[in-house]
């Protein structure tokens, strides 16, 4: 849930309620409110950035209470203003608009910056997919502004500041800059993506900050709006919906010519094929084709019946097929109205594969003699290799990073009990977090097994042995390949393989990480991913 906060009595008015009807409008629109002093806090649904301003809000009310039906329609004027998007390798992607006729005091200000930063916070990613820039469109002197690189020792005067720095200068010394540089900057070529004037004056420096010179007052009345990033998609949406409830405020939209290689559409309504019979299906109630589209009117969307065609305003990024037309169409009815029925279909649940798998090889490794053992998912990074994960604010330096590997935790414990009986045998089936560029975060869980042994004599065969049986037990077929590890003895490590696939390493731990963690014994360990071998697993 996306929070924002709202003056009450602006609100109120603006919709033409009481806090009660407001309380219960919102909820069939998925989202809840209280009162807090002057303002109303609001829970909004992130898949509804929409909602995040009163204006989308406003429109959202008036179609539940039937005040205005069907798709609102923006007009986009012509204008003179032109964007030329260069070639920017780290965020390439870039487009921009004015709406003028804006009405700004102190709270509506107040309000358009919530609005952008809750977009930065949801389909921004924080800023790592889309950054805004919203400026002042009286003191842009140019009629063509350019989106392309800029050196780092380039000055401008940033916002919030009265004399010009250097651009590494406010990547170093300010709270934007240590956060959000590093997304955008190319350290390598000393180059950062700039939104600039055909005069040389910076507008922004996305995602990081704006300029000061274009900077936006209670006296301004017409936006230029830039919106810059990785994605496209989240490009054109961001900007689609920023432009639309500013429409819907009173604003009127202009377009800005886009000089650029890719096709970017500005304000595009989408089409999709819609099945009626689905909807009913999903909702299981009773509804004629003709009360579907009357409550897609009252959801603000077109949809024409003889083709089955719903017409999908550009501020709508929530839909792509028939459940969430099937959702909006439950919410237009009324929660309330449904009623509940007994589910009349009962069976057992069952685990997960991996659950299964996770459970078996612990019966396994008890079995073997190991002992199970829990340590903690946070440790010091000092303890770590390789790509990790570390904590912003951490309240101790013992635990600021999270685990990429069992194996250093491993030895964190048993330096902890080398008075113990030996032989120590020790496993632990638990989480650690691993590189995944592909994920949303640049990080993943990945599920693994461990195992230890610490003894007087300890060698390689003392752990390949009993992980080599276990595995066996299960139906595995591993085999074992010679790989170096930063964990292990040179010339004593080895990969674990399954299916040709590498799932896991083990060997005898090199005198270096012992020592570092003031283990006077010999150690062997071994680790492997149940996420990998799950797939041949049953």
């Amino acid at each position: 849930m996306v929070t924002i906060n709202l003056d009450r009595d602006r609100l109120l008015r603006k919709l033409k309620v009481d806090e009660k009807e407001l309380e219960d409008l919102l909820f069939n629109l998925k989202s809840e409110s209280k009162v807090i002093g002057d303002d109303i806090e609001i829970e909004v649904n992130a898949d509804r950035p929409d909602l995040f301003s009163s204006d989308g809000i406003k429109r959202a009310i008036e179609g539940l209470k039937e005040i205005s039906l069907g798709e609102p329609v923006y007009e986009v004027n012509p204008s003179d203003y032109v964007m030329k998007i260069c070639n920017v390798k780290r965020r390439p992607y870039a487009i921009a608009t004015i709406v003028k006729n804006v009405e700004l005091d102190d709270k509506s200000l107040r309000e358009l910056i919530q609005f952008q930063e809750k977009l930065h916070g949801t389909i921004g990613r924080k800023r790592k997919k889309v950054a805004i820039g919203i400026h002042d469109l009286s003191k842009i002197k140019s009629k063509t502004i350019f989106y392309k690189e800029i050196p780092l020792n380039y000055k401008f005067i940033p916002l919030g500041e009265a004399h010009e720095e250097e651009v590494k200068e406010v990547l170093s010394s300010t709270l934007q800059g240590k956060e959000y540089g590093n997304l955008s900057t190319d350290w390598e070529r000393g180059v950062i993506p700039s939104v600039i004037e055909e005069n040389g004056k910076v507008m922004s420096i996305p995602p990081v900050i704006n300029s000061e010179h274009t900077r936006v007052t209670e006296k301004t009345s017409d936006l230029f709006i830039d919106v810059t990033g990785t994605s496209l998609d989240a490009v054109t949406q961001t900007i689609n919906i920023i432009a639309s409830n500013l429409a819907e405020g009173g604003g009127k939209i202009y377009s800005v010519k886009l000089e650029s290689n890719l096709n970017i559409k500005f304000m595009e309504r989408r089409k999709i094929q819609v099945n009626t019979k689905n909807i009913v299906e999903v909702l299981g109630i009773r509804l004629s084709d003709k009360e579907i589209v009357h409550l897609l009117a009252k959801d603000r969307m077109d949809f024409e019946l003889s083709s089955k065609t719903l017409r999908i305003p550009p501020y709508r990024v929530d839909i792509s097929r028939d459940e969430d037309v099937a959702e909006d169409v439950a919410m237009m009815y009324g929660y309330s109205r449904i009623e509940p029925t007994k589910l009349s279909v009962h069976e057992r649940g069952s685990l997960e594969t991996i659950t299964l798998l996770e459970r078996s090889l612990k019966d396994l490794c008890l079995g073997s003699g190991f002992i199970e053992v829990f340590t903690y998912v946070l440790t010091r990074k000092e303890y770590l290799t390789g790509e990790y994960v570390t904590i912003a604010n951490p309240i101790t330096e013992e635990y600021n990073s999270v685990r990429n590997s069992l194996i250093p935790v491993f030895m964190d414990f048993l330096s902890r009990n080398q008075s113990s009986r030996f032989p120590i045998r020790i496993f632990e089936s638990a989480d650690v977090v691993v590189r995944d560029e592909e994920s949303d975060t640049g990080y993943r869980n990945d599920k693994r097994l461990a195992l230890a042994i610490m003894d007087s004599k300890a060698n390689y065969e003392d752990i390949q042995a009993p992980l080599h049986q276990v595995l066996l037990n299960l139906g595995f077929q591993p085999s074992y390949i010679r790989k170096e590890s930063p964990y292990f003895i040179n010339g004593r490590s080895a990969s674990i393989v399954i299916g040709n696939e590498e799932v896991g390493q083990l060997g005898e731990v090199s005198p270096e990480l012992l020592d570092k963690f003031g283990i006077q014994y010999p150690v062997v360990s071994a680790e492997i991913s149940l996420s990998k071998i799950m797939k041949h697993f049953l």
